[in-house]
C-alpha cells in the first residue's frame, strides 16, 4: 500500500475504535528538508502516528503539536528552524538543515481532509483554507486561484502553501498510470505504480490478460487501442505507457492519442521503432512530441521486468516533477529548489 493509504486505514481504525485523530501537515519549507509541503502524519489521540514528514527527526515533536490540536480542539501552526549549526540544537541528530512550518489540524478539521483526500483517489480536487483562528472554508479551483500568484503555484503543484493566517491546501488526485498492454512485463510496472499511490489502468483488447490476479487493485479496461485515450480521458495528469509489444496495435494506441495534452508518454522498444510508429499510425501534433519519451525510462541499466518498472516510475517522477534524473551528487546546490 502506498503511504496514503496507510493513513486512511489507520483513520478508518481509529474511527472504528471512536478515537480522535489530528492531521499533522509540512506546508512550508525553507532550505534543506527531507519531505517537501503535503506530506502528512496521522496522530491518534493514543498511540503510535502513521505516516512520515521527515527522516524521523520530525515526527515526535509534530505528534505532539498535532495531540495539542486535540485537547485545544483548533487548529495550530508552529516553525521548526533546524538551519544552525549543531544538531545539539534540538538534542536529536538532525540530517537536514532547513525550516519547516508543520499545520496541526484538530479531529474536526482532520476528518475533512481525510474525506478530501478520499475524494481525490477517486478524482475528485478539492480546495482547502484552514485559517488560524479555526474557521475553514472549501473553495472552488478559480477561487482558490485568485487568491495570488502564490496560491495559484500551488494549486498547479497540489502543495499546501501559507498566505498571511491560512493555509491553502489543494488537494489533487494522484497521478494517473494507464498502461496500453497487458503482457508479461505489464503487473510489475502497474504494482510499482500502485506502491506510489497512484491510480493504474491497464488497457488492453486481450480480455484473457486482463485478470484481477494479474493485477491486483488496477483498472483493467477491455476496449480497442485507438479508443483508449479517449476511455480514460488522458489529459495532463496522465502519464501513458504504450507496451504492447504488437506493432500494430501500438500503432493503434498511439493514433487514439493524437490531439491530447498527457503529462508522459512513454514507448518501449528501440528508438526507430517509436518513429516508425508515429510516422505510421498519423500520431502527430506538439502534443505527443512533448510528452514523448522513447524508449520508455532512466538509463538505470535495467534488465528485466521489475527493472525496468523502476526506470520508468523514476522517469516518470522526473518529467512530472520537473527533475533532471541525473546522480543528486551532480546537482550543484540544494537537492530541492
Amino acid at each position: 500500500m502506498s503511504e496514503l493509504d496507510d493513513i486512511l486505514s489507520a483513520a478508518d481504525a481509529a474511527d472504528a475504535r471512536g478515537e480522535p485523530v489530528a492531521l499533522a501537515t509540512v506546508v512550508a519549507v525553507r532550505g534543506s528538508s527531507y519531505r517537501r509541503p503535503g506530506a502528512r502524519l496521522l496522530v491518534p489521540a493514543e498511540g503510535r502516528p502513521i505516516g512520515l514528514i521527515s527522516g524521523g527527526c520530525l515526527e515526535e515533536e509534530a505528534a505532539r503539536l498535532a495531540r495539542e490540536a486535540i485537547r485545544l480542539d483548533e487548529p495550530i501552526i508552529v516553525t521548526i528552524d533546524h538551519s544552525a549549526e549543531g544538531d545539539e540544537l534540538w538534542g536529536i541528530g538532525l540530517g537536514c538543515r532547513g525550516v519547516v512550518e508543520l499545520l496541526a489540524e484538530p479531529p474536526s478539521m482532520a476528518a475533512g481532509t481525510l474525506s478530501a483526500l478520499r475524494a481525490a483517489r477517486d478524482g475528485v480536487p478539492s480546495y482547502l483554507v484552514t485559517e488560524l483562528g479555526g474557521d475553514r472554508r472549501e473553495l472552488t479551483e478559480s477561487e482558490a486561484i485568485a487568491l495570488g500568484e502564490r496560491a495559484s503555484a500551488a494549486v498547479r503543484r497540489g502543495q499546501p502553501v501559507r498566505i498571511g493566517e491560512a493555509v491553502l491546501d489543494p488537494i489533487l488526485p494522484p497521478l494517473r498510470l494507464v498502461i496500453c498492454g497487458a503482457g508479461p512485463d505489464a503487473p510489475p510496472l502497474a504494482a510499482a505504480g500502485k506502491r506510489l499511490g497512484w491510480r493504474v489502468t491497464v488497457v488492453d483488447p486481450r480480455r484473457t490478460l486482463l485478470r484481477a490476479e494479474r493485477f491486483p487493485g488496477v483498472e483493467l479496461l477491455d476496449v480497442e487501442p485507438a479508443d483508449a485515450a479517449a476511455t480514460v480521458d488522458a489529459d495532463e495528469w496522465t502519464a501513458v505507457v504504450v507496451m504492447s509489444h504488437d506493432y500494430v496495435r501500438d500503432a493503434a494506441f498511439l493514433s487514439g492519442l493524437t490531439g491530447r495534452r498527457v503529462g508522459y508518454l512513454g514507448v518501449l522498444g528501440p528508438r526507430d521503432r517509436t518513429e516508425r510508429l508515429l510516422a505510421e499510425s498519423g500520431a502527430s501534433g506538439e502534443s505527443i512530441t512533448t510528452a514523448l519519451h522513447a524508449p520508455a525510462g532512466l538509463d538505470i541499466g535495467a534488465d528485466g521486468a521489475e527493472e525496468v518498472a523502476t526506470a520508468i516510475t523514476a522517469e516518470i517522477l522526473a518529467v512530472l516533477r520537473g527533475g533532471s534524473g541525473v546522480p543528486l551528487r551532480e546537482r550543484p546546490g540544494p537537492i530541492h529548489p
